[in-house]
């Protein structure tokens, strides 16, 4: 039975910040000026500015350009960004086996919210097979790390015993983790999973949270 709903995906909650020298203005110049010169961070920089719409617009289309420039220079940032484009038609039009493409790249590269969301395509099927076991597998990379969404989905599929042994133990500590992490439906789904379970599982569990590495 599905007791609770997965974390969505994509999202830019953790985006890389944009850096901003020393006199606004200037900078967005010192941008552009870097990205025409084929500089990926600016690229990548630049694309966020105008799919933030820092320079007073939203665009884009102008913003997956830029990124598609920096992704192919193997800049991780610019490819999980890309990978959310085509995801989400921002820009793009909505492909989801080459935003899973890019995610894959960019997890490569150790960026964790590109790992969730190809962990969410791998759940859903969309753009790529359905495999609930690789999707465990990178949303174990992730929720390693902190990603409190991870983290969320990780314990779901450990309850519900998708991709990976059922486990309530697991379960439970990586729902916990992901509510400390401030991740609010992962408490509703710690109360309907602490009915099913015994308080010889609730101790273990509360012992396994301590543990400085989560399996």
């Amino acid at each position: 039975m599905v007791w609770a709903i997965a974390a969505p995906s994509p999202g830019f909650a953790a985006e890389y910040a944009v850096p901003v020298p020393k006199g606004y203005i200037d900078a967005m110049g010192w941008y552009a000026r870097a990205a025409r010169a084929g500089d990926p961070r600016a690229q990548y920089y630049l694309g966020v500015i105008h799919r933030r719409g820092l320079r007073g617009v939203k665009n884009h289309q102008l913003a997956a350009d830029w990124f598609a420039k920096a992704a192919r220079k193997g800049h991780g940032p610019a490819q999980f960004s890309l990978g959310v484009a085509f995801e989400l038609g921002l820009g793009r039009a909505k492909d989801a086996a080459r935003a899973a493409r890019w995610y894959r790249l960019a997890a490569r590269q150790g960026i964790v919210e590109a790992a969730f969301n190809l962990g969410a395509l791998h759940e859903r099927g969309d753009g790529v097979e359905g495999n609930p076991a690789q999707a465990a597998v990178l949303y174990r990379q992730a929720a390693r790390v902190g990603l409190a969404r991870a983290q969320y989905n990780l314990g779901l599929l450990y309850g519900e015993g998708q991709g990976v042994a059922r486990d309530r133990v697991r379960a439970w500590v990586w729902l916990a983790r992901a509510k400390d992490g401030g991740y609010g439906a992962a408490r509703a789904a710690l109360a309907a999973l602490e009915k099913d379970m015994s308080a010889d599982q609730r101790n273990r569990a509360g012992k396994a949270y301590t543990d400085k590495e989560p399996r």
